[in-house]
C-alpha cells in the first residue's frame, strides 16, 4: 500500500513541476533560473521515504541541492564536442623480449631441462641442459606482432620447462601471463623475476620449480628501463615472484565458474550459402541458427553444446576453468557461434575484464569476481541478409560493433580451493560431459550425460579434478534466478536537422531508423523480443501493436496507437556552396520516432554510472578551469580547485548515503552490491593534509580516471541505442549512443546527460573506414528513453514553439496523448552568420614538401562557403570573414539564441583536383537578438582533429547574429572588402597587436638528406611569424662549411599583446638550384613562442642566471627569439652592448668560450665589447701548458696508486666497471639508508639542487651522493677504495636536457636544421662498447655482432671482431677517430650481424651529436673522474688537469679565483675545504697538490650560485639502438661512453685499455674417495639381499662433454662404496664476475664457437650400474665453486641439512680455500639418499701444467686401488666367483648332499642298465 502512495506523491510532484512550468510561459529555461530551484525543492519534499515506486534509489533534497545545485536547469541542447569522429582502433606493432636466465629446485630425477616459450602461436624454445635440476640459461628470445593493442594484449605468454627425450619430451612445470599485465608494469616489463611453475595436469602437486626470467612488451615508441642485474647467488625467490605489484606471493588455486543461461534476440539467419539455400526452400519460419558458446580465458577453451534451431536457445550449461587467483590473465572472452554445415561462423564476442567485476583491496572492500547473473548485449555487423557478411570481424570483436546482434544471461563466480584441488560443494564433474571442444562427432553425446546433475552441486571424484583441464558441464538454476521482472520503456525521438549527407547516397531518398536492442528494427522484422511474457502486448508485426501500457496516477489506460522506428523517406537536396554534401528539408517539419521495448528493471545501474560520470566530468571541469586560472594566478587557482573538492567531496558524501540505504531489492546482483562499496573507498580520504596544487591536481587526475573506470557498467540492462541511415532501405551510416546517455530519470543527477537534449551526431560508416574519409551525415537529434510511467514528461523539454501532429488512429477525449508523429514549428527567424575565420596553428601535413595548402569549408545548417587557399603552409593565416545570409531557423527566437545549431569546419589541403581532409572541429557561434546590445565575440582556439589524431587549433569566432524586419542594414557594420571580395575579420575582433623584435641566432644545418634525388649543396634558413620574417645568408658549400657566416639577425613584427594567440613561427631550409629555382628542403613550426619570450628581470645581477636560458644577453635560445615589445628598453647591466637597443652576443653565453681565439664569425661590428675578453686568453694557455708539465713530471714520481697486486685480482678498468654496477643495485636496495647517511656526513650532496638542470631519478640520486664518498677517502689516503663511475639507465642526452644549454635543434619535416653558429674546430674522439639483449637477425635466434662507426667521411668496420652466436655481447673495444667540427658533428655507431653468406644485416644502431656535447656548458668532452690519480686502473685521462679546468670555467663564468690556499680552495664566494697535502712514503717529504680539491670542486660545480650546472662525471651510457625498418623499437642497447679532446691542447693520456677481461685457465681436481650410506636399489632373486653398483659421474655445468665416472663398486651390501678415484677438470675462469665461459659449437654444422658465461658449479651424481637395462639414477650433489657449503668431518655428521639449511657465513669458495677436504650428502627428491667422502683441489693452469695429475687411478701421482670387499665384482665378468660367492657359501651342504645323490643315482643307472648284458653274458660264456 505504502508503495502505492509513493506512487502516488510522486507524479504529484512531477505534474506540480509541470504546471509551474506550463504558468510561465516555458521561457525561463535560463541557467539558474530561481522557478528551476524551487521546482527541485517542492519534487523532493513530496518523497521524503527516498525511494521511488520500483525503487531505484532517489535522492534526499539536501543531497540533491547542495552537490550539483540546482543552478542546473535542463538544458535544451548537449555541450559541442569538438571531435567529430573517434578514431578507429589502430593496429601497431608490439615487441615481446624474453630473456630465460635459469631455473631453480625444478622437480624430477636426472632431468635433461629446456625450456619451451609459446606467444600465441609462435613458438621457440632454449637449448637442452643436461642432469640438472638448476639449469643455467641466459638465452634472449624476440617475438615481433602486429595488431590491434587490445587483442594483442589478450596472448598468452606461456613459458614450459619441459624434460627432454629422445621420444616426446614431459612437462615439468609451466607458466602462463598476458600480454597486458606485463604492459601495465612500470616500465612495461618483469625484470629478474622468478616465474612459479605449475603442472597443469594436476595442480594438488603444488610448486615444480621456479624459472627467473625477463619479459618486456614494448611498443612503438615506448623505451625499456635498463635494470642492471643483480648478481647475489642467494636471492629471495619468493621475495621476487613474477607477479605484478600488490599480489600475495602465495597464489591459491581457483575455480572459475562461467555460467551460460540463454540468450534471446540471436540473428536468425545464418549467414552462410547453404543456409541462404535452405532458407528458400523452407521459408521464413524456422529460425536458422544453430548457436553454442565458446569461453576463453587464460588460454583455455570451453565450449558449450550446441542448441539447433534456436535463435533464443537455453543452455543452462557452465564452464569451469582452474587457474591460480589472482589470475595474471585479465579478461574472459565471451563468443557465441553458429555451427555451419561447412565452417563455424562467429555471430557476437564480448570480453569481461575481470579488474571490473572484482576488487583487489584488502579487508572488506576487496571481493573475489564476480558477475550477475545478468545480460551482456552482444554487438556486431549489421544485420542485412547478404550472402556474405562484409564486416565479419566485428563479430569477432575487432572494431565497434555497428548493429545489436542479440543478448545471453550468464553469471561468473570464482571459488578459492583451499589446498589444492579438493572437492568442494560447487564442483560436480562427470567424465561423460568433458569431451575435446573440438570434437563435433561428439555432440550428441554431449547432452547425454546431463542426466546426472542434481542441483549441479552432488560431488564426485574424477581425475579430472586435478588438472586444469576446463570442464562443461549442465547446471540446474536456483530457484530465484527464474523470474526476471520487465519494466516497458519507450524511446521517442525528434529530427531536428540532417545535414552534411554524402553526395554518393543524396540520389535516393532517405529516411532514418531509431532502434534500441531489436525494437524498430525494420529490416530483421522484430524478433520475437525479450521472451515469451511478451507476445500478448506485442503481436507479431510492431507497426499494428495496439497496447500501449502507461501508469498515470494509479489507474494504467491502454491507448492504441501505431509504433513508428523510421522516418519518411525524403529526397535530399544539395547544400548551398557545397556538392559534396546533401541535406533533408526538415524545416518547419521535424519528424519523430516511437518505439516501445521491454526490458528487465535494472535500470538503478544506469543511474549509477550516470551520477558517477556527472561528478568526473564536474572535476575535470574544475581542474581544467583551475588549469587557466594558474596562467593568471596563483592564489585563485588553488581556491578553484579547494571549492572543486568539496563540491566534490560533498557529492560523493550524498551519494554513499544514498547506496548505503540500500532498499531491499530482488533485482540486484552481487556485483550490483560490491560495486557501491568500490565506489565508497578512497574518496573520503581525499582531505588530506595540505598538498602543493599539482599534486593536488595529480591526484585528482588520478581520481577523476578511477571513476571513469566504474563508470562503465559490466552488467548491461538496456542495449545502446542505433540510428542508421537508410538509403533506399539499404544501410548506409550510423551512429551508436549508449542507452545511459538518453535514459530519463526525475533526479537531475541520474538523468542521462544527453536525456531530452538536443544533440548532434555525426553518423560513420560501418567497418573499417576508407582512406581520406569525411563526414557521411550530421543529424540533431531529440531522444528520451524512459519507463512507461514517466511517458507524460517526453516532450517537457523540447524547444518551444511547436505543434504536435498527432496519429490519425489516437483515440479521441482520451486524456493522455499519445507521442506525436511530427512537430510543426510555425515561427521563422532570419539571421546572418558571420565566421570570422583569423588563422590555424599545427596543421597535419599533406604535402610530400611537409606543408599543406589549407583552406577551410565552415558549414552551417543547410549552408557551406570556403576560404581562400593559403599556399605552402602549416598555421595559415586566413583574416577572413565568411558571410551567411538568410539563415531560416525554425522556433522560438529566445530559445534558438541560447541554443544555436553548431557549425562545423572542416579543413582540407588543396591538391590540384582534388582536396585531402585534414581535420574537423565544431563550435557553437554566439547569437545576438535583433534589439539587443551588440558586442564583438572574442577569438578563441578550438581543437582540431583528424579522427583520433589532434591536428592543431583554429582561431576563430562564429557569430549568429538576428535581421530584424528592417533588414540587413539594421546589423553591425562589417569592413569593407578586398579586391577579390573577400571581406577582413573585423577591426573589433582581430587580436590587438604590440611590436616585438625577434633576434634569431643561426648556426649551421647538419644531417640534410637528399631532396629530390639530388643533394643539398646552398641551403638558406628563412624564419617568418605572422608574414614578417628574416633570412639567413646562404651557405656557399653545404659539404664544406654547414655553418652560417652571419649569425645574429632579428625582425619587427606585430604579434597579439595576447600571449596565448602569438601565431606560430616557421621555420624553412631552401636549397639554391642553378638558373636561380630553390627547392624546399624542410620545415619545422615552433607553435609556442612563450619560451622564447624575453621579460625583463628586476636586479638583482642578471647575467648569472643561465638556467631560465632565456637572457638577453645569452645567445643560449637559439633561434633567440627573444620576443621583446620594443617600447622596454633592456635593462642594463655590465655585458651587454644597448647602443642600439637590443641584446648583443656578449661572451657571458657558454659556448663560443671552448674558443680559445676570437671568433672570427663574428660580425665585424659586433665584436667591439665582446673582444677584448677573449684576446688575452691563447697568451694564458701558453703559461697554462708549461706549468703543466713541470708539475706533472713531479707529482708522478712521488705517489704511487694503492692497488691489490695480488696474483688473484688485479684491478683494471673492468674492476672498476663491476663496483659501480654493484653499488648501483646495492643504492637501489637502500635508497633510504643512502639519504641518511649523507645527511650525517655533512657531504656536499651532488644532487641537492636540481634546479635549472635534468631533474634527477630517485635511484640515480642517492647513486650521486654516495659517489662522492670515495672521493674524500681517497684524498686522505686512508683505504683502497676503489674509484667508480656514473652508469647511465639512458643516453646521457635524456640526462642532461639534449645538451641544448647554448642552441637549440630544430628538427626539420625533410631531415634536420640546427639553428646553431659556429667555427671549424677539430677533435679527436674516443669511444668505447659493450652491449646487450640486441636482437637477433640469424634464423636460429642468434647475432654474431660487430661495431661499425661512421663520422662524416671516415667509417670504421671491426668486422674482424665479430663475436659469434652471441645476443649480449661485450666488445670491449675503443676506437680513434679524427674528427672537424661543424662537418663532421654526427657519430653513428651501428651494431652488424656478422654473416658468411650475403651482406651483413644491420642489428640496430644510434646515433650522437658530438657537437652539441663538445659545446655544451656541463662540459660532456670527458667525463670527471670520481678521484685524482696519477697512474694506475683510474690514471688521469684528461687533458687539462683539474685545477686548469677549474680556472677556465672560472674564467668563462666571470668567477673571481680560484683562489688556492692550504687545505681550501675559494670560487666566488664559496670556500671548499679539503686535504691538498700528501705524503706517499714516510720517508718522503709531503707534496702539496690542489687537483684533488679542484676536483671536488669541479664535481658540485652546480652548487656554485647562478652560473653552477653539473657537469658530466665519468660514466657510461646506456644507448637504445634502432632500426629503420622498426621505427620506434628498440633493437637492443649498447653501453659506452666517448671522450674528446680538441686537437689544440696538449695530447691526453693514452687510452683507457678496456680489452674485455681474458679468462683465466684453471684446473680443478676431485678425488671421490668413499661413499656411505648410498641407498640400495637391486634385490638378489635367490636370496632377497639387496644390494647396488654403485659409481659417482662428475662434471662441470656447461662442459657436460668432458663427463668423468669411476669405476663401478659391485654389490655393495651397506651402500658403502670404495673409488679413490680422480676427476680432472680443465676450464676457463672470470674471477670478477666470478663465471666460467664455455667456447664450444652449438651443433656439428656450426661454424664458429659461441662463448658463454655460466655460473661454475660442480654436479656429482651417485648411480646403481645395470648391465642389461638403463642405469638408475640414486642421487646428487650441486656445488657453486664460488660458495659451497662446509664439509662434514665424518659421515657420521654428514646430513642433508648441511645443503638445505645453509647460511652465506658458513659458505666456502674453492677460490679461496683452494683444498678441500671431507663428507657431503647426496640428493634426490629431497631425501637423503648417499654420502660421499671427496676431495677438492684447485690449480691454476700454470701450476698444473707443473705439477700434473693422472686421471682416475693413473700416472703422475697414482692413487692407490682402494680395498674393496670380496664381494664386489660383476657377475657378468666372473661367472664362478659369482658362483662361490652366491651359491656355494649359501647351499654348500645341500649341494654336497645333492652331489652324493647323483653319483648314488648314475651307480644305480649304470647297474641297472648294464645288469642284463652282464648276466647274459656271463650265461653265455659261462656255458662255454
Amino acid at each position: 500500500m505504502n508503495c502505492e502512495i509513493i506512487r502516488k506523491g510522486l507524479f504529484s510532484g512531477i505534474k506540480l513541476k509541470k504546471k509551474k512550468k506550463g504558468d510561465k510561459g516555458l521561457t525561463i529555461a535560463n541557467k539558474g533560473a530561481v522557478g528551476e530551484h524551487e521546482d527541485t525543492e517542492s519534487l523532493h519534499q513530496d518523497f521524503p521515504t527516498g525511494q521511488e515506486g520500483e525503487g531505484e534509489n532517489m535522492y534526499d533534497d539536501s543531497a540533491s541541492t547542495s552537490s550539483f545545485g540546482a543552478s542546473e536547469s535542463w538544458k535544451k541542447r548537449s555541450k559541442v564536442e569538438s571531435k567529430v569522429h573517434e578514431g578507429e582502433v589502430k593496429s601497431l606493432t608490439y615487441q615481446i623480449a624474453i630473456t630465460i636466465i635459469e631455473a631453480r629446485q625444478l622437480v624430477g630425477e636426472n632431468i635433461d631441462p629446456v625450456v619451451i616459450i609459446e606467444v600465441g602461436d609462435e613458438k621457440k624454445q632454449t637449448t637442452v641442459k643436461e642432469g640438472t635440476n638448476s639449469p643455467f640459461y641466459n638465452e634472449y628470445f624476440v617475438f615481433d606482432f602486429f595488431g590491434p593493442q587490445v587483442h594483442l594484449f589478450d596472448k598468452i605468454i606461456k613459458i614450459s620447462v619441459m624434460h627432454n627425450k629422445l621420444i616426446g619430451s614431459i612437462l615439468i612445470g609451466s607458466f602462463k601471463v598476458d600480454l597486458g599485465t606485463v604492459y601495465n608494469q612500470p616500465g612495461h616489463q618483469f625484470c629478474d623475476k622468478w616465474a612459479l611453475l605449475t603442472d597443469p595436469a594436476d595442480i594438488r602437486t603444488g610448486v615444480k620449480g621456479y624459472l627467473k626470467c625477463d619479459i618486456s612488451v614494448a611498443g612503438k615508441g615506448d623505451t625499456i628501463q635498463a635494470v642492471q642485474k643483480a648478481s647475489d647467488a642467494e636471492e629471495q625467490i619468493e621475495k621476487n615472484l613474477l607477479i605484478p605489484q600488490g599480489f600475495p606471493s602465495e597464489r591459491p588455486w581457483a575455480r572459475f565458474y562461467v555460467r551460460i543461461y540463454r540468450a534471446e534476440g540471436l540473428p536468425k539467419m545464418n549467414s552462410s550459402i547453404m543456409a541462404n539455400v535452405t532458407k528458400a526452400f523452407m521459408g521464413d519460419s524456422k529460425d536458422l541458427v544453430d548457436p553454442f558458446v565458446i569461453v576463453t580465458f587464460a588460454g583455455l577453451m570451453g565450449r558449450t553444446t550446441v542448441q539447433k534451431n534456436s535463435a533464443d536457445p537455453v543452455w543452462h550449461e557452465q564452464v569451469v576453468f582452474k587457474e591460480m587467483f589472482p589470475p595474471l590473465c585479465r579478461r574472459v572472452k565471451i563468443q557465441v557461434w553458429d555451427e555451419g554445415s561447412m565452417n563455424d561462423v562467429a555471430l557476437a564476442t564480448h570480453f569481461i575484464d575481470l579488474k571490473k567485476i572484482s576488487n583487489e583491496q584488502d579487508g572488506d572492500k576487496g571481493f573475489l569476481p564476480t558477475f550477475g547473473p545478468a545480460w551482456i548485449n552482444l554487438y556486431g555487423s549489421p544485420r542485412n541478409h547478404s550472402l556474405m557478411d562484409d564486416y565479419q570481424e566485428l563479430n569477432e570483436g575487432y572494431g565497434e560493433g555497428v548493429s545489436f546482434r542479440g543478448r545471453l544471461l550468464i553469471e561468473l563466480a570464482v571459488e578459492i580451493l583451499s589446498g589444492g584441488a579438493h572437492e568442494s560443494k560447487f564442483s560436480k564433474i562427470m567424465k561423460e560431459i568433458k569431451l575435446p571442444s573440438k570434437d563435433k562427432d561428439s555432440k550428441a553425446s554431449k547432452g547425454a550425460g546431463k542426466d546426472k546433475g542434481e542441483d549441479g552441486k552432488s560431488p564426485s571424484t574424477s581425475d579430472k579434478t586435478n588438472s586444469t583441464d576446463v570442464e562443461v558441464e549442465p547446471f540446474d538454476v536456483p530457484h530465484e534466478i527464474h523470474e526476471e521482472q520487465f519494466e516497458e520503456f519507450l524511446l521517442f525521438g525528434a529530427f531536428f536537422e540532417a545535414t552534411m549527407i554524402d553526395r554518393k547516397v543524396g540520389d535516393k531518398p532517405i529516411s532514418f531508423e531509431v532502434s534500441v536492442g531489436n525494437f524498430g528494427n525494420v529490416i530483421d522484422g522484430v524478433s520475437p523480443g525479450a521472451g515469451g511474457k511478451k507476445k500478448s502486448h506485442e503481436g507479431e508485426d510492431e507497426e499494428s501493436a495496439p497496447l500501449l501500457h502507461e501508469g498515470t496516477g494509479d489507474a494504467s489506460h491502454d491507448v492504441a496507437m501505431p509504433l513508428v522506428s523510421t522516418t519518411h523517406p525524403e529526397k535530399p537536396l544539395l547544400t548551398e556552396g557545397n556538392r559534396n554534401y546533401h541535406y533533408l528539408p526538415y524545416e518547419e517539419k521535424k519528424p519523430c520516432v516511437y518505439i516501445k521495448s521491454f526490458w528487465g528493471d535494472q535500470t538503478f545501474r544506469l543511474y549509477f554510472s550516470n551520477v558517477l560520470e556527472k561528478m568526473a566530468d564536474m572535476l575535470e571541469e574544475g581542474l581544467k578551469q583551475v588549469k587557466d586560472l594558474i596562467k593568471v594566478s596563483e592564489v585563485a587557482s588553488e581556491e578553484k580547485m579547494k571549492s572543486t573538492l568539496t563540491n566534490f567531496i560533498n557529492q560523493s558524501r550524498a551519494f554513499i548515503a544514498n547506496a548505503e540505504k540500500k532498499p531491499k531489492l530482488t533485482n540486484r546482483t552481487a556485483l550490483d552490491k560490491k560495486r557501491l562499496t568500490l565506489y565508497a573507498k578512497g574518496i573520503i580520504q581525499q582531505q588530506k593534509k595540505k598538498i602543493p596544487l599539482d599534486e593536488m591536481m595529480r591526484e585528482t587526475e588520478n581520481f577523476v580516471e578511477k571513476i571513469r573506470f566504474l563508470v562503465d557498467e559490466p552488467q548491461h540492462t538496456v542495449p545502446d541505442v542505433f540510428i542508421w541511415m537508410l538509403s533506399n532501405n539499404k544501410r548506409v551510416a550510423f551512429a551508436r549512443i549508449p542507452a545511459k546517455d538518453i535514459l530519463y530519470s526525475p533526479v537531475n543527477e541520474q538523468r542521462g546527460k544527453h536525456c531530452g537534449k538536443i544533440k548532434t551526431h555525426f553518423l560513420k560508416l560501418p567497418g573499417k573506414r576508407p582512406p581520406g574519409w569525411n563526414i557521411h551525415g550530421k543529424v540533431d537529434t531529440y531522444l528520451w528513453l524512459g519507463s512507461t510511467k514517466y511517458a507524460h514528461v517526453i516532450l517537457d523539454n523540447l524547444p518551444v514553439g511547436y505543434e504536435a501532429e498527432m496519429p490519425s488512429a489516437a483515440s479521441a477525449g482520451h486524456h493522455s496523448a499519445p507521442p506525436p508523429v511530427s512537430l510543426v514549428y510555425k515561427s521563422k527567424n532570419v539571421f546572418q552568420l558571420r565566421a570570422h575565420m583569423y588563422q590555424a596553428r599545427g596543421l597535419i601535413a599533406a604535402d610530400s614538401s611537409g606543408l599543406s595548402d589549407p583552406f577551410a569549408k565552415v558549414t552551417f545548417v543547410s549552408h557551406c562557403q570556403t576560404t581562400k587557399i593559403i599556399q605552402q603552409t602549416l598555421s595559415p593565416t586566413w583574416n577572413q570573414m565568411l558571410l551567411f545570409n538568410n539563415i531560416l531557423l525554425h522556433g522560438d527566437a529566445k530559445e534558438i539564441a541560447e541554443f544555436p545549431p553548431v557549425v562545423v569546419v572542416e579543413l582540407y589541403d588543396d591538391d590540384a583536383g582534388k582536396s585531402e581532409y585534414i581535420g574537423s572541429t565544431v563550435a557553437a557561434p554566439v547569437t545576438i537578438l535583433a534589439g539587443e546590445k551588440y558586442e564583438p565575440p572574442k577569438l578563441s582556439y578550438h581543437p582540431v582533429y583528424c579522427g583520433n589524431l589532434s591536428g592543431g587549433d583554429l582561431l576563430a569566432a562564429f557569430e549568429l547574429l538576428q535581421v530584424s524586419d528592417s533588414g540587413p542594414e539594421s546589423l553591425p557594420p562589417v569592413d569593407p572588402p578586398d579586391v577579390s571580395q573577400i571581406y577582413p575579420v573585423p577591426a573589433t575582433i582581430r587580436p590587438v597587436l604590440s611590436t616585438y623584435k625577434v633576434e634569431v641566432l643561426f648556426w649551421g644545418l647538419r644531417e640534410l638528406k637528399k631532396v629530390q634525388l639530388l643533394s643539398v649543396d646552398r641551403p638558406q634558413v628563412l624564419i617568418e611569424c605572422a608574414g614578417k620574417g628574416v633570412k639567413s645568408c646562404v651557405i656557399q658549400s653545404y659539404k664544406n662549411n654547414p655553418n652560417f657566416n652571419v649569425q645574429a639577425d632579428w625582425f619587427e613584427v606585430e604579434l597579439p599583446e595576447n600571449e596565448l594567440l602569438h601565431p606560430p613561427l616557421s621555420i624553412c631550409v631552401v636549397d639554391w638550384r642553378a638558373f636561380g629555382r630553390s627547392t624546399l628542403v624542410g620545415t619545422h613550426t615552433i607553435n609556442c613562442l612563450k619560451q622564447f619570450l624575453y621579460k625583463p628581470k628586476e636586479l638583482p645581477v642578471p647575467p648569472a642566471k643561465e638556467g631560465d636560458i632565456v637572457e638577453p644577453g645569452k645567445a643560449s635560445p637559439p633561434p633567440v627569439q627573444t620576443l621583446q615589445p620594443l617600447q622596454q628598453s633592456p635593462p642594463d647591466h655590465v655585458y651587454i652592448d644597448v647602443e642600439r637597443g637590443e641584446p648583443v652576443l656578449a661572451v657571458p653565453e657558454p659556448e663560443p668560450v671552448t674558443v680559445p681565439a676570437p671568433s672570427p664569425s663574428l660580425p665585424p661590428e659586433r665584436s667591439l665589447k665582446p673582444a677584448p675578453p677573449s684576446t688575452p686568453e691563447p697568451a694564458k694557455e701558453g703559461k697554462q701548458k708549461d706549468l703543466r708539465k713541470s708539475s706533472r713530471r713531479s707529482t708522478k714520481r712521488k705517489k704511487r696508486t694503492i692497488a691489490d697486486e695480488s696474483a688473484e685480482n688485479v684491478i683494471d678498468w673492468w674492476s672498476k666497471y663491476y663496483a659501480s654496477v654493484q653499488k648501483v643495485q646495492k643504492v637501489r636496495k637502500c635508497v633510504i639508508g643512502a639519504h641518511l647517511v649523507q645527511a650525517v656526513q655533512g657531504q656536499p650532496l651532488a644532487a641537492k639542487q636540481t634546479t635549472g638542470q635534468v631533474a634527477l631519478s630517485i635511484e640515480d640520486e642517492p647513486d650521486r651522493k654516495k659517489k662522492d664518498k670515495p672521493i674524500k677517502k681517497k684524498v686522505k689516503e686512508a683505504t683502497p677504495k676503489l674509484a667508480t663511475l656514473e652508469i647511465y639507465d639512458g643516453d646521457l642526452e635524456s640526462e642532461f636536457d639534449n645538451f641544448e644549454d647554448w642552441v637549440k635543434t630544430f628538427e626539420l619535416f625533410r631531415g634536420k636544421s640546427t639553428d646553431e653558429d659556429h667555427s671549424d674546430y677539430e677533435e679527436r674522439i674516443v669511444g668505447k662498447f659493450k652491449a646487450f639483449n640486441l636482437s637477433p637477425a640469424d634464423p636460429d635466434g642468434k647475432s654474431d655482432p660487430y661495431i661499425v662507426l661512421r663520422l662524416g667521411k671516415t667509417e670504421i668496420k671491426d668486422r674482424d671482431n665479430y663475436i659469434p652466436k652471441q645476443l649480449n655481447p661485450v666488445f670491449g673495444r675503443s676506437f680513434e677517430i679524427q674528427a672537424t667540427f661543424p662537418k663532421e658533428s654526427l657519430l653513428s655507431v651501428l651494431i652488424y650481424d656478422h654473416d658468411l653468406v650475403g651482406s651483413d644485416d644491420l642489428i640496430g644502431e644510434t646515433k650522437i651529436d658530438l657537437e652539441n656535447r663538445f659545446y655544451s656548458r656541463h662540459r660532456a668532452t670527458c667525463g670527471l673522474q670520481s678521484q685524482y690519480e696519477i697512474e694506475g686502473y683510474n690514471a688521469w685521462r684528461d687533458a687539462t688537469k683539474p685545477t686548469e679546468i677549474l680556472t677556465k670555467l672560472c674564467r668563462d663564468n666571470r668567477l673571481s679565483g680560484p683562489y688556492m690556499q692550504p687545505g681550501k680552495i675559494q670560487v666566488g664566494d664559496k670556500v671548499f675545504t679539503g686535504q691538498t697535502v700528501f705524503q706517499a712514503d714516510e720517508n718522503e717529504e709531503p707534496v702539496e697538490s690542489y687537483e684533488h680539491l679542484a676536483l671536488k670542486v669541479l664535481r658540485s660545480w652546480n652548487e656554485i650560485p647562478i652560473v653552477g650546472c653539473k657537469l658530466i662525471p665519468e660514466h657510461i651510457e646506456t644507448r637504445p639502438l634502432y632500426h629503420k625498418d622498426k621505427p620506434g623499437m628498440e633493437q637492443g642497447r649498447v653501453q659506452m661512453w666517448v671522450d674528446m679532446f680538441p686537437k689544440d691542447m696538449p695530447l691526453p693520456g693514452p687510452p683507457v685499455d678496456i680489452s674485455p677481461r681474458k679468462p683465466k685457465g684453471y684446473e680443478l681436481r676431485v678425488i671421490i674417495w668413499n661413499t656411505e650410506d648410498v641407498i640400495l636399489e637391486d634385490e638378489n632373486i635367490f636370496t632377497g639381499q639387496k644390494s647396488s653398483d654403485i659409481y659417482v659421474k662428475g662434471w662441470l655445468k656447461g662442459l657436460e662433454d668432458d663427463k668423468q665416472e669411476t669405476d663401478v663398486h659391485y654389490n655393495s651390501l651397506t651402500g658403502e662404496g670404495n673409488f679413490n678415484w680422480r676427476f680432472v677438470f680443465p676450464f676457463h675462469y672470470l674471477p670478477a664476475e666470478k663465471q666460467v665461459v664455455v667456447t664450444k659449437r652449438e651443433s656439428i654444422f656450426s661454424l664458429e664457437k659461441t662463448e658463454r658465461k655460466i655460473p661454475a658449479e660442480l654436479v656429482l651424481q651417485v648411480w646403481d650400474f645395470e648391465r642389461l637395462s638403463s642405469d638408475d639414477f640414486l642421487g646428487s650433489l650441486e656445488m657453486n665453486l664460488n660458495g659451497f657449503p662446509r664439509a662434514a668431518k665424518t659421515a657420521k655428521s654428514c646430513d642433508i641439512g648441511m645443503v638445505t639449511a645453509t647460511s652465506e657465513e658458513n659458505k666456502i669458495s674453492i677460490f679461496q680455500q683452494k683444498r678441500v677436504r671431507g663428507w657431503w650428502p647426496f640428493i634426490k627428491a629431497g631425501e637423503l639418499t648417499g654420502k660421499v667422502e671427496a676431495e677438492f683441489h684447485l690449480v691454476t693452469a700454470e701450476e698444473a701444467e707443473k705439477n700434473p695429475v693422472g686421471k682416475a687411478r693413473k700416472e703422475p701421482e697414482p692413487l692407490e686401488k682402494p680395498n674393496r670387499p670380496d664381494t664386489s665384482f660383476s657377475w657378468f665378468v666372473n661367472p664362478f666367483k659369482c658362483l662361490y660367492h652366491l651359491i656355494w657359501r649359501n647351499y654348500k651342504k645341500y649341494i654336497i648332499i645333492g652331489l652324493i645323490l647323483i653319483i648314488l643315482m648314475i651307480f644305480l643307472v649304470l647297474f641297472i642298465y648294464t645288469l642284463p648284458g652282464a648276466i647274459s653274458r656271463r650265461i653265455i660264456v659261462g656255458k662255454s
